[in-house]
């Protein structure tokens, strides 16, 4: 690598601009740092913007970790036209009226859609099917039968509402992995009675990352420019914020770095830990060493090494 004899590692957050994919990003990155180990934890549609969670080096082994986080999003809808892709991409295939829609009438709506809900997986998503993406299949004009999946809504939240030129509504929601927005602003909008499309989407805050911490494409190659782009970098550590830590002995410690199991302790010792929980293993000199999981051996706790980062320094 010409921009340092140790390869980068750590999480990066960068904002994803409308129109290009999100394997676009990565290649960029690449190409600005000159290093091939980058990725990233989760998709979003080339029309959509916002945060993106990037994996450099040894970090490329937490994406498992990254890629099941919440999200937040904003998504505008238009209502009363509903389009083929449910998005502002796809051919119109109804126009209905909306003089009589209000916007208590979406409020009430939005609430019936918060908790579990199913939800059906649009044809332009990246769901597999006998081999094969949807995607794939919809891009040849052909269409399957998609079973529901269950998602959860934990906020939906009508932050704006328009009455001209046409009825819209700007919304951010919460929600779990896999929720796919454009269905939900089609189904709010059959609920509604009109119908609807997603004009717009942005991400917002994956997990505990939020939009404002992360840079745009030109803020990255600038400071990769004027060598100051390593102050970027969440730490492999930083990363994972939502696992409590765990600090071990030495011996422990090197237990964990040779791959073998360790008793940590009594259960009254570590009253807040539990069962099958992930937990950031560090050693006596605060030092990050990977990922463990504790489980109970009658009244003991035995931590078991899930990935290990031994130190480079």
């Amino acid at each position: 690598m010409s921009l340092g004899v140790k390869e980068p590692e750590g999480v990066l957050l960068l904002l994803k601009p409308s129109g290009m994919t999100a394997h676009d990003v990565v290649e960029f990155v690449r190409k600005q740092l000159k290093m091939k180990r980058v990725g990233h934890t989760g998709t979003l549609d080339p029309l959509a913007s916002g945060l993106m969670v990037l994996c450099l080096g040894r970090a490329t082994r937490l994406a498992e970790f990254l890629s099941g986080l919440d999200k937040v999003y904003r998504f505008e809808m238009v209502l009363g036209v509903t389009t083929k892709t449910q998005d502002a991409e796809g051919e119109i295939e109804e126009i209905r009226p909306t003089e009589e829609v209000t916007a208590e009438q979406l409020r009430e709506v939005l609430e019936r859609f918060v908790g579990e809900i199913e939800q059906v997986p649009p044809m332009l998503s990246a769901v597999h099917y006998q081999g094969k993406r949807l995607y794939e299949l919809a891009r040849k004009g052909i269409e399957v039968e998609r079973p529901p999946r269950k998602v959860h809504i934990y906020r939906l939240t009508l932050l704006e509402w328009w009455d001209k030129p046409v009825k819209r509504a700007l919304i951010e929601v919460h929600c779990s992995r896999g929720t796919y927005i454009r269905t939900l602003a089609s189904d709010i909008g059959k609920a509604l009675g009109c119908g609807a499309y997603q004009h717009f989407l942005v991400r917002t805050q994956v997990g505990p990352f939020k939009s404002e911490q992360a840079l745009t494409l030109e803020e990255f190659a600038d400071a990769v420019l004027h060598n100051e782009w390593e102050q970027h970098i969440l730490p492999l550590d930083q990363a994972l914020p939502m696992l409590p830590t765990l600090v071990l002995t030495r011996l422990e410690a090197q237990r964990m770095l040779n791959g073998m199991e360790s008793v940590i302790g009594t259960i009254w010792g570590y009253p807040n830990l539990n069962e099958d929980e992930l937990v950031r293993l560090y050693d006596q000199d605060h030092r990050f060493l990977g990922i463990g999981i504790v489980r109970r051996q009658g009244n003991l706790w035995v931590c078991q090494p899930h990935k290990i980062f031994p130190p480079t320094s």
